[in-house]
């Protein structure tokens, strides 16, 4: 972002919103120039703060910016007009040791069910036909308010209307306490069965270094529950490579882990120390080289993985949701109820259209797939 941030013609102006200058002020500061700079979800005080700037005044406003929670029944523009983007609540109740981003969002605050209702009703209303319900961590949903994310999930798809729901990431330990009920609450038709299950690495000391509050064991169990209720799950990760203290041998137990569990998704990061985290001040760091070279070994069996779960896909007909323009020219890319992406061609504009379609080919990230009706 900072670098981003210095390539800014000189003649604009520019306001500076969301984690980073809660984050690191200072390097903000000393690095960049910016005439605004406001925390995450500052609502409708951007009109203000913005007006101010454009009249000659530097605003800095990052007051209270840890406990905001703007209304979700402001007016917005959608980038996709299909997709309605629903953030549930602000901040966690996590202690990662690596995570900065707990200093710019503070503590969980969860919306009441009647206002994410309320907005997804405006939503479908102005045409949305998909939702991601967002967060930090949607499984710590509605636990300062005496609620829970199934009993969401289930006001949620209660709504009348033909529309899909993807639920967003969830953390293990979280994931734990509800787990009857979320495997409940998946079974309507209208959730994607796609689970977000960040396990971070695969050896359970690492996970102690990391303020990971779940063994390998749970993580496992979660996994296998939903994939005996769903057996065609969409299961995605995430994956830290050399966080300080991560052995050779830890790094093998995370390669044997992927090896187990076969996640279609693998979200692999590089560790890099964040300013104030516990982990940077933490010794037994690994260097960047070796860090780059696990990077690339886990993304290289992660991608093998990926293609032998898409290879059985191959063959299948049902319908899919078109909610995205593709790369290529006339190309649309369709969800299908495992949330897989799969690519079809035509020269009409098919986003938001439902299709049913054949899956013929088969690559690491998506599907490649025919029109049989639409």
């Amino acid at each position: 972002m900072i670098s981003l941030l210095k390539h800014v013609p000189s003649g604009k102006k520019i306001i500076v919103a969301g984690c980073l200058p809660l984050i690191n002020f200072d390097r903000l500061v000393k690095e960049t120039r910016f005439e605004g700079a406001v925390g995450p979800a500052p609502g409708d005080k951007i009109v203000h703060i913005v007006n101010r700037v454009i009249a000659g005044e530097r605003v800095i406003a990052l007051e209270n910016a840890q406990h905001s929670m703007p209304s979700l029944l402001l007016p917005r523009i959608r980038v996709n007009p299909i997709i309605g983007i629903i953030p549930v609540s602000y901040g966690c109740l996590g202690s990662c040791a690596y995570c900065c981003v707990v200093f710019a969002r503070g503590k969980l605050r969860s919306y009441p069910i009647h206002e994410i209702i309320e907005r997804a009703r405006l939503d479908l209303a102005d045409g949305v036909k998909e939702f991601w319900i967002t967060s930090q961590d949607t499984a710590c949903y509605g636990k300062d308010i005496g609620s829970s994310l199934p009993v969401l999930l289930e006001s949620i798809c209660a709504i009348n209307g033909a529309f899909n729901v993807r639920v967003g990431m969830m953390n293990p330990h979280m994931t734990l306490g509800i787990l009857k009920e979320l495997l409940k609450a998946f079974e309507n038709e209208k959730i994607f069965k796609f689970l977000h299950l960040p396990v971070q690495s695969g050896d359970d000391d690492v996970l102690k270094l990391m303020r990971r509050p779940y063994t390998i064991a749970e993580f496992k169990s979660i996994v296998e529950a939903f994939k005996a209720k769903f057996p065609r799950l969409t299961l995605a990760t995430d994956i830290i490579c050399g966080f300080p203290g991560e052995t050779e041998e830890a790094f093998e137990n995370t390669l044997k882990l992927i090896e187990e569990v076969k996640p279609d998704i693998v979200n692999v990061s590089k560790f890099f120390a964040r300013p104030r985290t516990p982990a940077a001040k933490m010794s037994y760091k690994i260097p960047a080289s070796e860090i780059k070279r696990r990077s690339e070994v886990l993304t290289e069996l992660t991608l093998k993985i990926s293609l032998e779960r898409n290879m059985q896909w191959i063959g299948w007909e049902g319908e899919i949701l078109v909610d995205e323009i593709g790369m290529v020219r006339d190309s649309w890319v369709g969800r299908n109820f495992a949330y897989k992406p799969i690519v079809v061609k035509s020269e009409s504009n098919l986003l938001g259209k439902r299709l049913r379609v054949k899956v013929e080919k088969a690559f690491p990230t998506y599907l490649e797939g025919k029109i049989i009706l639409g």
